[in-house]
């Protein structure tokens, strides 16, 4: 909640409108004042309501509004969880102040004429913990509120075998039986090569790189699936999951920053997958 819109690297590092070559911008944001630390301490979600950072949010809106290309705008994330600072379990168990909050910021977008977002809800895949109060649909806010599906599910490739991207995403998309009708964007997934606290750290990674081929095989169909007609895109958490420094799960297939001096060499199968996946689906 204390920044604002990141306007300059957001024209670099995007700045398209689905006609000019450029990527469209998907920004996340969330309901935070510590990044999701010490999440059962505390929540921003009652200042919300009271009006504290109306303001902040009215600058929001008017940034992006300044922008003036579209932003596929994916507000608090995996909200059916118990690691969120907007979660049920610090809302007195009552998923209506999500709601509520929700609205609020919309509201203040509609009232300083926000024309260029596409507002996602994403959930995640799976509820945790699965409670009356947890579930997905009591934090929707409404089909008024709402113009696209966000889809979030994991393999973390530190198993024997591995679940299909298929698999994954035709339960996902049984399961949201009533939002098939919507347009849906897999804001963040991967599957992890294995990671080093479960094991030989990369030990499955021809098993990661089978797993894109499979999932490029399902999205360049000749005859695609359901599932896939309503996917729109989908993004690549490149990113590692750690535990007192060591890898839990290994997302990452590439390391552009050399981060932490980790070698992703043993992932060029995977690599190649993806060109070979993307180029196919481009020609």
């Amino acid at each position: 909640l204390r920044y604002g819109f990141p306007q300059t690297m957001a024209a670099g590092l995007a700045g398209g409108n689905g006609k000019n070559g450029k990527p469209v911008l998907q920004y996340t944001y969330q309901f935070t004042v510590d990044n999701n630390s010490f999440v059962k301490n505390k929540t921003p979600m009652f200042d919300i309501l009271r009006g504290k950072y109306d303001g902040t949010f009215r600058r929001l809106a008017r940034d992006i509004k300044n922008y003036g290309k579209p932003v596929l705008f994916r507000l608090n994330n995996e909200m059916n969880t118990d690691w969120t600072s907007y979660c049920g379990l610090v809302t007195l168990l009552d998923p209506d102040i999500f709601v509520m909050t929700w609205r609020r910021l919309y509201d203040i977008f509609e009232a300083e004429g926000v024309d260029n977002c596409i507002w996602i809800w994403n959930p995640s895949g799976v509820s945790c913990p699965y409670s009356s109060w947890g579930e997905d649909l009591c934090y929707f806010p409404g089909t008024e509120y709402v113009q696209m599906l966000g889809l979030t599910e994991y393999e973390m490739g530190n198993g024997e075998t591995l679940t299909s991207f298929r698999e994954h995403y035709q339960t996902l998309y049984e399961k949201n039986v009533s939002f098939q009708s919507y347009c849906a964007i897999i804001s963040e997934f991967g599957c992890g090569s294995g990671g080093e606290t479960d094991g030989v750290l990369g030990r499955n990674a021809a098993k990661q790189a089978e797993w894109v081929r499979e999932m490029f095989a399902e999205i360049n169909a000749a005859e695609k699936a359901a599932y896939i007609k309503q996917i729109k895109g989908a993004v690549w958490f490149n990113c590692n999951d750690y535990s007192n420094g060591l890898i839990t799960n290994r997302l990452k297939i590439v390391n552009a920053d050399g981060y932490m001096g980790e070698d992703y060499g043993d992932l060029r199968e995977t690599i190649e997958a993806f060109r070979q996946g993307l180029n196919y689906s481009r020609g």
